[in-house]
């Protein structure tokens, strides 16, 4: 097309109708603005493409571990109730030695296990590296973008609190020095172990145990403990479901297109 404008130009100069020339140069011009526009709306319709492409395969990426991150803070609720109800069983043995004599296995294991911390392992992969690339507004739903920062910032900032339970559960392990035999400490230490414990074992640990007035006193701080571990753990729970719904909305929204 540029090239049949170019020879009529020629013949009209050759004719000296200057006039018509104007007007076919303008036209030539307005054909080479209205080719360069096309090529530039092209090339951003191809940079679009690539990038709700790239989109997608994050937002896959934040489905999968965000499953994976629910799982693991499902397996962290289970575990921190099992170990509320284990330390305030031995606040109920101090009123009812009984309890230990009747139930010795699991009064055995409730001193060990009362204040171990399990804390959800929250994986953040494809946040971080979306974040450090700079391309968070690679996100196109503001919504989506906006409750994904809100979600990360917040089990990042988690970290003081979990060294707070590791803090309490370092604390406990040490007060409690002295309420089983050597032997009983190696058998607890196994986790390939499960071992069954007497009456007269449980009654024998229950006295020594009645002579470690800090350890007791301290009971109550581990279950305080574990109690703001189940409201921080709920709330991040409920902040992944209600996200997991919005990134499935967002990935449907996109499938249809």
């Amino acid at each position: 097309m540029i090239k049949f404008f170019r020879q009529i130009r020629q013949n009209l100069l050759v004719e000296n109708k200057t006039g018509k020339y104007l007007k076919y140069a303008i036209g030539e011009i307005v054909l080479v603005v209205i080719g360069i526009l096309i090529a530039l709306q092209i090339n951003n319709w191809n940079e679009q493409r690539i990038e709700r492409i790239q989109e997608k395969i994050f937002l896959k990426r934040f489905e999968v571990e965000l499953n994976t991150n629910l799982e693991n803070i499902l397996t962290a609720i289970s575990l921190n109730k099992s170990r509320i109800h284990r330390a305030d069983f031995l606040l109920r043995t101090i009123d009812k030695p009984q309890l230990a004599v009747d139930s010795s296995s699991y009064f055995m294991k409730s001193i060990e296990h009362a204040s171990y911390t399990n804390i959800p392992l929250i994986s953040d992969n494809a946040f971080e590296e979306l974040k450090s690339s700079g391309n968070l507004s690679l996100i196109s739903n503001e919504a989506l973008r906006a409750a994904l920062q809100k979600y990360y910032s917040w089990t990042s900032s988690e970290g003081q609190y979990n060294f707070l339970q590791q803090d309490i559960q370092l604390n406990y392990s040490h007060l409690k020095q002295g309420i089983f035999t050597t032997s009983q400490v190696i058998d607890m230490g196994d986790y390939y172990i499960t071992k069954n414990y007497s009456a007269i074992e449980a009654k024998e640990t229950f006295e020594r145990m009645l002579n470690k007035p800090k350890f007791l006193q301290f009971i109550p701080y581990v279950i305080q403990n574990k109690l703001g571990a189940e409201d921080s753990y709920d709330n991040i729970y409920n902040q992944a479901k209600a996200l997991r719904i919005l990134l499935k909305a967002e990935l449907d929204k996109q499938n249809d297109h």
